[in-house]
């Protein structure tokens, strides 16, 4: 195995090979449907994303307040307001 790889089995059912910074990941699809792989691999990113954040829950809830100014900005005349 070249340096800087390491290859973990998890049971017949995931294979996952760590490269260079880099994970590849293996799984059998078989039951799944294509809305339920496509779900998986979406949680897979968001976990992903998650786990790197350094957004803090103050600053989430500023950014949630400024976007939802933005949108009522832009959208009010819809309400008549």
């Amino acid at each position: 195995m070249p340096r800087g790889t390491q290859s973990i089995k998890l049971g017949s059912v995931i294979d996952v090979k760590q490269e260079n910074g880099v994970v590849h990941m293996a799984f059998s699809t078989e039951g799944m449907s294509p809305e339920q792989v496509n779900e998986f691999v979406t949680w897979l990113r968001v976990e992903s994303i998650f786990r790197r954040s350094t957004l803090t829950e103050k600053s989430a809830w500023q950014l949630s307040e400024e976007i939802k100014a933005t949108w009522w900005d832009q959208n009010k005349q819809r309400f008549g307001q």
